[in-house]
């Protein structure tokens, strides 16, 4: 884990640019909160609900970092990584430690911030299933990070894989439920959220935290986040011996 020390030191120096991320983000929440005030503003109920979920989401954000995908694909695009085989540690287990100490830094610096302002706006809600909630995140990140990885691996066919990521970003913002609960989501919207994995990312999550799923569907979500999870690993795991194998090929 020294790369992760070294990573979250470096993390810390560029203080400024965290300030600004911060105050942006804290923009972002009073402006979605003005939008929700004005959309239901006959449903004291409904704002109080958005408010929390907006705030809740943009703290969630803050555990997901998808920089893992030009970690990789940089190296893999110049066939750079293969060197890498020859140091102690894997190029996956060394991208991963420098986004984990990105996704600390960043909680902390932004995150926390954000939690102690909008307290407040918080305090004032039913939480629930904390512990759950916890693995349920642990379990995002760790999918986030598979999805990403996998998208960097991809770099030996694709060159470029700016494109592609950011496919998958806005895929995520529009069926993750980061920005609206997949509840209000229009039918077919809702029902392709529903099949795809992002929803793990933020809409399960918050849904265990408002307990608007309970009992056994709790269970029956936790086993399809893990399939999901074992899918990309094996996806991964294909793709990249078939980026060692080119790049071996080519000489890289």
């Amino acid at each position: 884990m020294y790369l992760f020390y070294i990573s979250l030191k470096n993390s810390f120096v560029y203080r400024y640019s965290m300030f600004f991320s911060c105050l942006g983000s804290i923009l972002v929440i009073y402006i979605n909160i003005l939008l929700w005030k004005s959309l239901y503003k006959e449903n004291t109920e409904m704002i109080q609900y958005m408010i929390r979920y907006t705030i809740m989401s943009n703290i969630i954000a803050m555990i997901y970092t998808p920089g893992i995908s030009d970690s990789i694909g940089g190296k893999v695009s110049s066939g750079a990584f293969v060197i890498d085989l020859l140091r102690p540690i894997n190029i996956f287990a060394m991208s991963w430690q420098t986004e984990l100490a990105k996704t600390v830094s960043k909680f902390v610096v932004q995150g926390l911030p954000i939690a102690i302002i909008f307290i407040p706006l918080l305090y004032r809600g039913v939480y629930s299933n904390i512990l759950l909630v916890l693995l349920a995140l642990i379990l995002g990140h760790i999918l986030l990070v598979l999805i990403y990885a996998l998208i960097g691996f991809l770099a030996f066919a694709i060159i470029e894989i700016w494109p592609l990521k950011l496919l998958i970003e806005d895929t995520i913002r529009l069926f993750a439920g980061s920005f609206l609960p997949i509840a209000i989501l229009p039918g077919l919207l809702k029902s392709i959220a529903t099949v795809l994995p992002f929803r793990f990312l933020y809409s399960f999550p918050l849904e265990l935290l408002f307990a608007k799923v309970q009992g056994e569907s709790i269970l029956t979500n936790y086993l399809i986040l893990l399939g999901w999870i074992c899918v990309f690993i094996v996806l991964n795991f294909i793709v990249y011996k078939m980026a060692l194998r080119k790049a071996v090929v080519q000489g890289g």
